[in-house]
């Protein structure tokens, strides 16, 4: 063989190790692609997850919080009509004291 047709294997060579290192590159950068579009979507639905987990969390507190602060009024309220009812006779008592003299 000659130096030229060494030259020009040489460069047909070159040309398909370019065109397959161009095609693994391409494949490469697909499959990374892929790989990060699956974790993404896995990390999107893991962040979903945990929000409704934490909304239903933080809901359950605000129920128990709720229904403590419910009963706190109500005992409130049932103390001043206790008070109220205590004092009842005497208003009564004064109410017609003012009226009748």
């Amino acid at each position: 063989m000659s130096m030229l047709d060494d030259i020009k294997a040489a460069e047909a060579a070159a040309a398909q190790a370019k065109k397959e290192a161009a095609l693994t590159s391409r494949n490469l950068l697909r499959d990374a692609e892929e790989a990060a579009n699956r974790e993404a979507a896995a990390m999107i639905t893991a962040a979903r997850a945990d929000a409704k987990e934490a909304v239903a969390k933080a809901e359950a507190d605000a129920k128990v919080k709720a229904k403590e602060l419910v009963e706190e009024r109500a005992r409130a309220d049932r103390a001043v009509a206790v008070t109220a009812e205590e004092k009842l006779s005497d208003a009564v008592a004064y109410i017609v004291e003012r009226v009748v003299v």
